[in-house]
């Protein structure tokens, strides 16, 4: 496999894996655990005993080399490493499945049993989402087609009550001819399952104040996991950081009123229908 046919991108990798790294310096202590924990579970709970790979097909030894290049500071090692297995000829499922997966699960098991510190296991996640988002970026004509049947989720942070911003947002956008799945004062475990279940192109997200930032970060990652190819955007409140808010949660769009995300949404529709 020459690797130039090699499902990766580089680009998404370094900037996803910079992110993560900078919402450790960025957040609590707890806020990034709970992050680490949520990526960790859902990675290693993705392998299914139907999945047409032969985990068995990967060494104990290759898994810990792979797991000792993830917990290294920097981003390069862990790269290489998945790199050099695709051009070898592993899948990118079996990257998937049989390194990515089994990594989370021996990450988790090295934190439960203390012998991995929380900076190993913080910076270890980090590096398997970023691959995580990289293997699955796909960039050819294999990719999804946009689904442009005007379907979004719209949602307020969890945590955050105050619904009148995104209602008022949702009303617009109806009256333009979308179909808004409203999702109001939801718990962070309630909208992924509504995600997951509802599959939507386009999610918008509703943050009100700047201590519910950790919030949608989490969630953010939650649903690129389970989602990525949606199209994410935050709709923050007047007199927050628009910038910090787009390079830290890494989305897609940020939305300044209504009428702006109807028109961005609509222009992003016809140049990928």
């Amino acid at each position: 496999m020459g690797k130039q046919e090699v499902a990766f991108d580089p680009e998404i990798f370094a900037r996803t894996a910079s992110l993560f790294a900078q919402k450790r310096s960025e957040f609590a202590p707890d806020a990034v655990e709970a992050l680490a924990g949520d990526v960790l579970r859902r990675l290693a709970s993705s392998s299914k005993p139907h999945d047409p790979f032969d985990i068995a097909a990967i060494s104990d030894d290759s898994i810990a080399a792979f797991c000792a290049a993830l917990v290294r500071p920097q981003s390069d090692p862990a790269r290489q490493f998945i790199e050099d297995r695709r051009a070898e000829g592993i899948t990118r499922m079996g990257v998937y499945l049989g390194y990515i997966c089994a990594a989370a699960r021996r990450l988790g098991e090295g934190w439960d049993n203390e012998q991995l510190s929380f900076i190993d296991v913080t910076i270890g996640t980090g590096h398997l989402y970023a691959l995580m988002r990289a293997l699955r970026a796909e960039r050819s004509s294999a990719r999804m087609e946009f689904d442009a049947r005007r379907c979004a989720l719209f949602a307020t942070v969890p945590g955050e009550d105050h619904g009148i911003g995104i209602t008022v947002a949702a009303d617009l956008f109806r009256e333009n001819g979308w179909d808004i799945d409203l999702q109001i004062g939801s718990c962070h475990d309630t909208l992924i399952a509504r995600a997951e279940a509802t599959q939507p192109a386009i999610i918008g997200l509703s943050l009100s104040t700047e201590g519910r930032l950790d919030m949608l970060v989490r969630l953010v990652v939650a649903l690129r996991l389970i989602l990525p190819e949606t199209v994410i955007g935050v709709a923050p409140a007047a007199g927050l950081n628009v910038q910090r808010i787009h390079d830290l949660v890494d989305i897609d769009l940020v939305f300044t009123s209504a009428q702006s995300a109807c028109a961005d949404l609509e222009q992003l529709i016809r140049r990928q229908a």
